[in-house]
Parts: C-alpha cells; sequence; structure tokens
C-alpha cells in the first residue's frame, strides 16, 4: 500500500497542473524600458489605460487602478491589490482585482505579472502573464474578458500613431 500513495500523489500533482490556465500577452513597444517601466509603476504612467490610480512601489504596497474613479467604493476598479514583487526595470508581480460587474468573482484576486525587457536601446518588450483562474461561471465571463483585453493594453503602450508588433 505504501508504494502505492506516491505514484498516485505524483498523478494528483501532473493534473493540477496540466488544468492551470493562463492569459499571456506580449509585444515590443518603440519605448526605451525606463518609460515603460514608468508607465506601469507610476500614477501619471498608468493614465495610458486608466484615468486614475494609487501606486505605492514597494512590496506590499498598494496597486489599485480605478477605471472609475467616481464610482462608489468597490466599484471603481482593481482596489484592494498589490504589489507582490518587483525587479527595478525588470518585473512587476501584483495582485489583480476581477471586473466590479461580476459579484460572483469580485472578492477573488488573481495574479498578474508584467515583465519589461529591453530589445535595443529605443523598444522593449512588455510580456504580461495572468493566472490564479478558477472554473466556471463568471470566472469563464472574466478570463474571457483579459483574454481579449491584455493585448489591447499592451498596444496602449505604443507611442501615438503607432501600432505594436504583436506575439
Amino acid at each position: 500500500m505504501r508504494y502505492l500513495i506516491l505514484p498516485v500523489l505524483l498523478l494528483a500533482g501532473a493534473s493540477a497542473s496540466a488544468s492551470e490556465r493562463a492569459i499571456e500577452a506580449e509585444a515590443v513597444i518603440d519605448r526605451p524600458v525606463a518609460e515603460a517601466w514608468a508607465m506601469w509603476t507610476t500614477e501619471e504612467g498608468l493614465s495610458f489605460f486608466a484615468p486614475a490610480s494609487l501606486i505605492e512601489l514597494e512590496p506590499g504596497g498598494r496597486y489599485e487602478v480605478y477605471f472609475a474613479p467616481d464610482a462608489p467604493e468597490g466599484m471603481r476598479g482593481s482596489e484592494g491589490t498589490h504589489i507582490l514583487a518587483l525587479q527595478d526595470e525588470r518585473l512587476l508581480s501584483i495582485t489583480w482585482a476581477l471586473p466590479p460587474y461580476m459579484p460572483e468573482v469580485r472578492a477573488h484576486l488573481t495574479h498578474l505579472t508584467v515583465r519589461f525587457e529591453p530589445v535595443g536601446e529605443d523598444q522593449t518588450r512588455v510580456s504580461i502573464r495572468h493566472d490564479g483562474w478558477a472554473d466556471g461561471g463568471q470566472w469563464d465571463d472574466a478570463y474571457a474578458y483579459f483574454e481579449h483585453n491584455w493585448p489591447t493594453v499592451i498596444g496602449l503602450m505604443q507611442p501615438a500613431g503607432e501600432a505594436g508588433e504583436s506575439e
């Protein structure tokens, strides 16, 4: 019996990891890495895709993005989210809230990692990985929403009038 337990546990672990869903989006934008980094790590910079935000750039610091800043508290955007890890001009790892209009999943947080890789002096590869998804109901709706929107968000980082090279 003892020898049967280990293979069963190994199969259970393999099965769990095989079902993990993640959204990945990546593009090369025509901005130096310092500028691309600032677009995600400063309140002014983040205005490229949200009208207001609150960023405390340190591990554990708040990272709240307000898509509807005048809405009632709890309905503004990614309230209650935090920075998990950061490496200057390389990596930003944060918790991410799901849309306020999806009450079934709103209280849950997912995980978002944004990576920055210099491509020459004036370009940056920006990669997003969004994971921590459950299955069914509004989880699937939220997944579809972000699967469509993360490539668009990266595209918004491109200087005005230019289209990014999606991968």
